[in-house]
């Protein structure tokens, strides 16, 4: 098979060539030889010409969207270059604009597969895909920055991420998705990526309110580890207001938050969730019915006791109140403690105590 031999020779261009010459039947018919080619070759060291040649080869005998798809999503860490658009070229826009629609719900695969559908949609000029996947993969390209090789279309020129993306023709359509779902986009994901999204909200790329609150839903339905959400929380920088209006999921985050601190036995993430507990600003009522609803922060024995030190402190009457009759279902010590930072002193061994502090950790130990 000609296109074996030109593979074997390294010769990218004759590859790209030859597979001009081919009728789209022809091209699928070489595809099973190629894969057995693949495999006989797999085991040595080949060079970055007969690599490149075998990806073009390959690529140009998938002849339906699906197949072609398939395949990219397989061998999906080439690197894109003006053969891959070569290649492309040998179908119609139609072709085109379906493997771009294929591509688009699977962008995150890696960058060469945003890349090549990214080419696709200014090529073909088909619907930008409207994915989580290819937001995310957006993001994390113009973060990048990389040059795109001659006649492979996209990319925005810009010394940073926020530059890149106000020059981009992609953010007025994509920025309003990322806020639809922030969590899923920016939590697991470097913090900068919240700094960007929260920036360009700013500016009137998206709704602030939709950010707020659709952050917060997903903040608490799938809390992230303790530092990285007060990174987040640190960037989002709450008004007042905003504070309020999502007093809901941000008190059931704190509840989920506390489960969490009662439930880490080796203490490990003690200090980043207290952090991201800070974070939350929940108000003294809200910190005390928390506390109410989880006594093992009452615990002496317990480092996150300092958590309820911290906290509680100018709740009015009724909370504790309330904080009072929770205590007494307790055990002793916790008990204690609860009666301790409500204001009314249970009879046990903590009656004797020093009182604590309320600016000292160490009184709580």
């Amino acid at each position: 098979m000609k296109l074996v031999e030109l593979v074997e020779a390294g010769d990218l261009a004759g590859v790209v060539r030859e597979l001009g010459t081919l009728r789209p039947e022809q091209r699928g018919a070489c595809a099973a030889g190629l894969r057995a080619h693949r495999e006989a070759i797999s085991r040595r060291t080949n060079t970055a010409e007969v690599k490149a040649s075998l990806f073009a080869a390959e690529l140009g005998c998938r002849v339906t969207p699906e197949a072609a798809a398939a395949w990219l999503l397989t061998y999906r860490y080439f690197r894109v270059d003006t053969w891959t658009v070569d290649v492309l070229d040998l179908h119609p826009v139609a072709w085109r604009a379906e493997l771009a629609a294929r591509l688009g719900g699977s962008a995150t695969a890696s960058d060469t597969v945003y890349t090549i559908t990214e080419h696709l949609v200014h090529d073909t000029g088909c619907p930008l895909p409207a994915s989580r996947k290819f937001v995310l993969a957006w993001l994390s390209n113009r973060a990048n920055g990389r040059e795109r090789p001659a006649r492979v279309r996209g990319g925005v020129p810009g010394d940073d991420l926020l530059e890149r993306l106000r020059a981009d023709a992609f953010t007025p359509q994509l920025l309003p998705l990322a806020v639809r779902r922030p969590g899923r986009v920016v939590l697991g994901r470097p913090a900068w990526l919240m700094e960007a999204l929260v920036t360009l909200t700013a500016e009137g790329y998206a709704d602030r309110d939709e950010l707020v609150d659709n952050l917060f839903a997903d903040l608490a339905g799938d809390p992230p580890g303790g530092a990285q959400g007060t990174a987040v929380l640190k960037a989002l920088a709450l008004t007042p207001a905003e504070h309020a209006r999502v007093a809901p999921a941000r008190t059931a985050l704190a509840r989920h938050l506390l489960g969490r601190l009662s439930a880490d036995s080796t203490r490990t993430e003690t200090a980043p969730l207290l952090g991201f507990l800070r974070a939350l600003k929940c108000t003294p009522a809200e910190n005390a019915l928390l506390v109410r609803d989880r006594p093992a922060p009452l615990d002496r024995s317990s480092p996150v006791a300092a958590h309820a030190q911290e906290v509680l402190t100018g709740p009015d009457e009724s909370v504790l109140r309330e904080l009072r009759t929770a205590a007494e279902g307790l055990s002793p010590g916790p008990a204690g403690r609860a009666a301790e930072v409500a204001g009314a002193r249970h009879a046990s061994d903590d009656d004797m105590a020093e009182p604590a502090d309320p600016e000292s950790y160490d009184a709580l130990r």
